[in-house]
């Protein structure tokens, strides 16, 4: 049976009816083509062209998920560099999820994800969506301006309802492109270069998010890439190592010593397996901006701090070296860690009801050096938890 090669197809969609974020897709065809172009020039305008109209300043749109057979193609090639697939990689993760701040480190919570954007297509998000702008509508002074307020409204349902099915198909193409981040693992395995282990590695975080356990249910095919995964949690390169690790994190199949791989980021600042490796910047780690403490820090936030009392200690530890924002992103990964995720509403518990390692939090931050909070946003994180800290 002969394979069918999805750039042989590009010309059976009519992608001039298709949608991008400056209309008409008709030119997304050339773009995708020329990712497969021998010259760098024309090779690296459409991966900008196309970071810009399928994936416009972190939304998804029509032609998105009609791209994405292409770009999983080019990610499969075998002549792609090793540039090209690092990119291919970020681009179809965020193409899955959105920006990065938004879903790092947990990825999607898939079915709760697809309810949400089913509902934002039913009569009773239409309701909710009148009934929020019905004062908006009713400070109207006259017929025309009414006129207007209510095409406004029905602009930013047909909005809101495009953007969840268009992110929904986005997501579910990527999806079905697993298996191509998983030949990746493969042809990555035993390549010694920098730039081929950011590869391997970028696959590996990827697999981690685009896989996960929702309501104890075990995906398909999740045993095997467990295994694999743990496989490479004993490399002998650090970056393969850690990442290794945040995917096993990610995926809820984490042992105390990938735990400590993350804990040992943070004891460690000489650790240069993201940020100061000497390969080209053009083939840079995609996410989390190539910092790793602070990528490390944020999958910390995701576990049991009872069952981790050391990656309490290991946060509190980094705080005296750090400034800035690194104060600020060590701050939010401890209370996460301790206190659980960011909650939606203000909540006081009283000193006697929290756990010991809560108590023992709050009286550590209470008691910390008052340099630490001489920046007005450092106790931001604080303010969200509601936490004392300081004199």
């Amino acid at each position: 049976m002969t394979e069918i090669n999805t750039f042989d197809l590009l010309d059976s969609i009519n992608w001039s009816a298709l949608r991008h974020a400056y209309g008409s897709a008709w030119d997304v065809p050339a773009q995708l083509r020329a990712l497969r172009s021998g010259n760098a020039e024309i090779k690296e305008n459409a991966q900008r062209s196309l970071c810009g109209n399928i994936f416009h300043q972190g939304d998804r749109y029509e032609a998105t998920a009609y791209a994405v057979p292409c770009l999983l193609k080019v990610l499969e090639d075998s002549s792609s560099s090793a540039f090209a697939r690092v990119f291919l990689i970020s681009l179809l993760v965020h193409l899955a999820l959105g920006y990065a701040d938004t879903f790092l480190p947990n990825g999607v919570n898939f079915p709760e994800w697809q309810e949400f954007a089913e509902k934002k297509q039913g009569l009773e998000f239409e309701a909710e969506m009148h009934q929020s702008h019905e004062g908006f509508v009713n400070r109207a002074k006259n017929h025309e301006e009414r006129a207007s307020c209510n095409e406004f409204r029905n602009r930013m349902l047909e909005k809101h309802c495009r953007r969840a099915k268009d992110e929904l198909a986005a997501y579910k193409a990527v999806k079905a492109g697993v298996p191509v981040f998983q030949t990746c693992l493969d042809h990555y395995r035993l390549l010694e270069k920098e730039e081929d282990t950011v590869v391997l590695a970028s696959a590996i975080i990827s697999l981690g998010l685009l896989n996960g356990r929702f309501d104890d249910a075990r995906p398909e095919g999740i045993d095997g890439l467990v295994s694999r995964l743990r496989s490479y949690s004993t490399d002998t390169r650090p970056l393969v190592r850690w990442a290794a690790a945040v995917a096993l994190i990610r995926l809820r199949y984490e042992e105390p010593e990938h735990v400590d791989t993350l804990i040992s980021i943070l004891a460690d600042r000489s650790f240069k397996g993201l940020d100061a490796r000497e390969c080209s910047a053009r083939t840079s780690f995609p996410f989390q901006e190539g910092d790793v403490a602070g990528y490390s820090v944020k999958v910390l936030g995701t576990i049991n701090a009872d069952d981790y009392p050391g990656a309490v200690t290991a946060i509190f530890d980094a705080l005296p070296g750090s400034s800035g924002l690194g104060i600020i992103m060590l701050l939010e990964g401890l209370l996460a860690l301790v206190f659980g995720p960011e909650p939606e509403h203000m909540k006081v518990t009283p000193f006697e009801q929290l756990s010991l390692v809560q108590q023992l939090t709050v009286a550590a931050l209470t008691g910390m050096d008052d340099k630490m909070w001489e920046r007005a946003d450092s106790k931001y994180p604080l303010d969200i938890w509601n936490i004392p800290a300081g004199s």
